[in-house]
């Protein structure tokens, strides 16, 4: 059986579309032409407040505009989701154990009577 090489019918075909070409070719729900002239058309902020917003504010803006299209607001929502909800780090072999939990505090509690 040969190793390597060009193989008939492998990879890509020609002429076909990238794939974030294909998911973006259909319009937008909102129409530009509606909004004010000094408004961004995905997020409905006006020009001047686009250039002094953070990252974590343009894409809350994005994804909570129920004009656009769910795909649109989902990626935004995905996108937004570093800046809002910090990923929980793996615990660590040196950090401590929690103080209190290992001190005997057993004996601090009262006997307890058994019931037959």
């Amino acid at each position: 059986m040969a190793h390597g090489g060009a193989r008939p019918g492998a990879g890509r075909k020609k002429g076909s579309r990238n794939r974030k070409q294909v998911d973006w070719n259909g319009p937008l729900v909102v129409d530009p032409s509606a909004l004010a002239p000094d408004r961004d058309a995905l997020s409905g902020m006006t020009l001047k407040d686009l250039e002094t917003c953070s990252p974590l504010t343009f894409l809350t803006h994005i994804y909570r505009n129920r004009g656009l299209a769910a795909a649109i607001r989902a990626d935004a929502a995905k996108a937004a989701l570093p800046y809002a909800h910090a990923r929980l780090a793996a615990p660590r072999e040196d950090q401590p154990a929690l103080p209190g939990l290992d001190n005997g505090w057993g004996d601090d509690l009262p006997p307890m009577n058994r019931r037959n």
